[in-house]
């Protein structure tokens, strides 16, 4: 019990990630896990079914049967691929799940990958892409949502570094309030440009709050000021459009923006839906608390390159009072079938772990919450259905959106920060508190990489081939 204890402190206090898999598995050989993950068998999984598709995917490789792996991975993937996602068979190994499962979906990949580079009877190279191009859009992709929290935002970098060193970056990436900043980075840098503002994170510009004057908080009806925020955000994104940024990175980015008028629908602006407005902008309209910062009207560069104001009469505030985390539009906008959460949010992240655990305690803490937050909603929906006012009635809009919404993903990466640390998540950090932050982020990431890894495996797989034939 005492090597047990002493190897998860080591692995709290890991500083790097191949510091923490070392001694995951030794942890996981301690405990009996690594031999869990050898034995096929388990009631979360059709383990005997997985067993046949492996032996038949593997003759039919030797066999270089390539025509007939397109149909049987077809019927595979069908029959198995949503029960392989199973939580439960992540809740118990630190280091991964079955090895039955791993080496299944490696034989996918070689299997995808045996149909994109070698010929097939009948079919012409064009039909070939033509297939995976098909058979990508009914399997869909991942993406990265980056929820709002203030300060505790920065934490979302340290998600984007863990996810980008080890290859498991989703192209698709939405990001709200204080996540759209990190968003609007990633849309504007290639990896390697990430890479480099990674290995000199001071650099960077993430001191976005100044309290102003009262006079001028009085005449502003906020607190903050605007300009602060806008150059923090204009000097790590600079003036670029959300279309300029797809033509240099591809990376299909979007922010979240809730309208001031009561009756408006949110916003997912990004290059299909808003393609001239400039990024920046629609960085700080998502970041403006109501109370914190004024709303703002959104910037667009028109055709010859003038900034001119985009839906002139409109404006907006914060994105996460309405749409934190736009699962089902992104799906939509970009055939996403898998999300990624990172979660900063400090009136949402005490409660995700008891929403993911299982066993009675947590059950019960699970229904206790979801019930309040029910209970607090229904009156909110009175409020709003009496009150029709403004600014009473804005307000309760938006207290109704924040309570009436979902805040996880398939995978919910989320920190775990001391008590004191809820008096700092709307102060600007010190270069210390902006380290522990990016640390926190990437610590809380590593324990959920089998998982995406695995989860994201042929999506990322179909995505190479259809590359690897689209420049043929």
């Amino acid at each position: 019990m005492n090597k047990l204890h002493s190897l998860q402190h080591q692995l709290a206090n890991a500083s790097e990630y191949s510091e923490w898999l070392q001694t995951a598995q030794a942890i996981d050989r301690l405990t009996g896990m690594a031999q869990w993950r050898e034995n096929n068998a388990s009631a979360s999984y059709p383990y005997q079914l997985l067993e046949q598709h492996v032996l038949h995917l593997e003759r039919l490789i030797n066999q270089t049967d390539y025509n007939a792996l397109i149909p049987f991975v077809q019927e595979s993937l069908h029959r198995t691929i949503g029960e392989l996602g199973n939580k439960r068979l992540y809740q118990h190994a630190l280091c991964g799940t079955k090895k039955l499962i791993e080496r299944y979906l490696g034989l996918i990949v070689t299997a995808l990958n045996a149909v994109c580079d070698n010929p097939l009877r009948d079919i012409s190279e064009h039909d070939k892409l033509a297939l995976f191009t098909q058979a990508e859009k009914n399997f869909g992709q991942p993406a990265l949502m980056l929820s709002g929290g203030g300060t505790f935002g920065i934490y979302h970098l340290g998600v984007v570094h863990t996810l980008l060193a080890e290859n498991l970056l989703p192209n698709v990436i939405s990001g709200t309030s204080m996540g759209s900043i990190t968003a609007g980075v990633m849309a504007v840098n290639h990896d390697h440009e990430l890479n480099a503002l990674f290995d000199a994170p001071e650099k960077t510009h993430y001191h976005p709050l100044k309290r102003l004057p009262l006079s001028a908080a009085l005449k502003q009806r906020s607190l903050l000021d605007a300009k602060q925020l806008y150059q923090c955000i204009q000097a790590n994104i600079g003036d670029v459009t959300f279309q300029e940024a797809y033509e240099k990175t591809g990376r299909e980015v979007s922010i979240t923006v809730s309208p001031v008028r009561s009756g408006q629908k949110p916003r997912i602006l990004n290059h299909k839906t808003a393609p001239n407005v400039l990024i920046a902008h629609a960085s700080k309209a998502s970041c403006s608390v109501p109370g914190l910062f004024p709303s703002t009207t959104l910037m667009a560069k028109s055709s010859s390159g003038v900034k001119v104001p985009y839906m002139k009469s409109e404006r907006w505030v914060d994105g996460s009072f309405a749409t934190d985390i736009p699962r089902q539009r992104i799906s939509r906008l970009h055939n996403v079938n898998y999300f990624i959460v990172s979660q900063a949010n400090p009136h949402i992240v005490p409660f995700v772990s008891q929403f993911q655990q299982t066993g009675v305690t947590a059950l019960l803490k699970d229904t206790a919450i979801t019930s309040a937050y029910a209970q607090g909603n229904a009156l909110l929906k009175v409020a709003r259905r009496r009150l029709h006012k403004q600014p009473w009635r804005s307000w309760l809009d938006h207290s109704s959106f924040m309570l009436d919404q979902d805040y996880l993903g398939d995978i919910n990466i989320h920190p775990q920060f001391p008590p004191s640390w809820y008096l700092k998540f709307m102060k600007n950090p010190s270069l210390d508190e902006f380290h522990y932050l990016l640390k926190m982020g990437e610590r809380s990431t590593w324990p959920q990489l089998a998982m995406i890894r695995d989860q994201t495996r042929i999506s990322r797989a179909l995505q190479a081939c259809i590359e690897r034939l689209s420049i043929r």
